[in-house]
């Protein structure tokens, strides 16, 4: 199809907009997910993770757009024959490059550190089964809320821009530090929570009439009690992130003024 778009969601971006919403109809997630174009992706991981957020609902909603195929559920495996497809025999050396730098992006040592029994093999000499298994163990050690979900999404990325051969766009996480691995790692488009509102007025003609109900949605369920305003980077030849009130920002998102930026931060133009 022409005009494809391909896009991942994280466990952060579908928990929080799954939260988002004008009644228990109408949530703004469904809005993104009804985008026109869009191919939308995720690990097996960000299944498991939604799960344990226990956020309700949230899981059950997931595994229905995986039911109907508008998600595409990506497990170790299936990356694994992904990479198989181009690279033969060096996948699992591609696979274990992939995984390094999804870790390097989170943090230094991170693969070395938790990793141990992938770090230590010979991938020219191993098999994919082999490989797979000392993952799963690897995986099983590090346990929860450690970011395993971030990290095999960034492996993701990698080989769907290995097999797309064009931008990926992720709609990610609100934190800034995993929005900026994100570009630096696979030279993805990043969409927060946040920057969706002017990818939704861009996409499908959402209006400020359209929004305002998300937009008090958001300001309870996202912004914490005392949060007033909104960084956005100014005009200037220093671009510098100022604070501007949260009610300003979606006026001037609505009226052109506010645009997203490959990280997912706003910017005026």
């Amino acid at each position: 199809m022409a005009n494809e778009k391909h896009a991942l969601l994280d466990t952060d971006f579908i928990s929080k907009m799954h939260l988002i919403r004008k009644d228990e109809q109408n949530k703004l997630i469904d809005k993104v997910m009804s985008m026109p174009n869009y191919i939308f992706y995720c690990h097996k991981q960000i299944s498991i993770e939604l799960a344990r957020h226990n956020i309700v609902g949230v899981s059950r909603w997931f595994e229905a757009k995986v039911a109907n195929k508008s998600v595409s559920l990506y497990d170790d495996e299936m990356i694994m024959d992904e990479l198989f497809k181009i690279y033969g025999e060096l996948a699992v050396a591609s696979y274990a490059k992939m995984l390094q730098n999804a870790c390097d992006a989170y943090s230094e040592g991170y693969f070395e550190e938790k990793f141990v029994g992938i770090s230590k093999l010979d991938y020219l000499c191993i098999s994919r089964e082999e490989f797979l298994k000392q993952l799963e163990s690897d995986c099983n050690g590090i346990g929860e809320g450690q970011n395993l979900g971030e990290l095999k999404s960034y492996v993701l990325l990698q080989a769907l821009n290995m097999k797309l051969g064009e931008q990926i766009y992720v709609f990610c996480s609100d934190d800034k530090n995993a929005r900026s691995g994100v570009v630096n790692i696979g030279g993805a488009r990043c969409i927060s929570v946040l920057s969706s509102f002017v990818r939704l007025r861009k996409e499908v003609g959402f209006t400020k009439e359209d929004a305002e109900p998300y937009i008090k949605s958001y300001m309870s369920s996202c912004l914490g009690k005392n949060q007033t305003t909104i960084k956005v980077q100014d005009a200037s030849k220093e671009k510098k992130m100022c604070k501007v009130p949260c009610e300003q920002v979606f006026d001037e998102m609505f009226t052109g003024k506010i645009e997203e930026m490959k990280t997912g931060n706003l910017k005026y133009i």
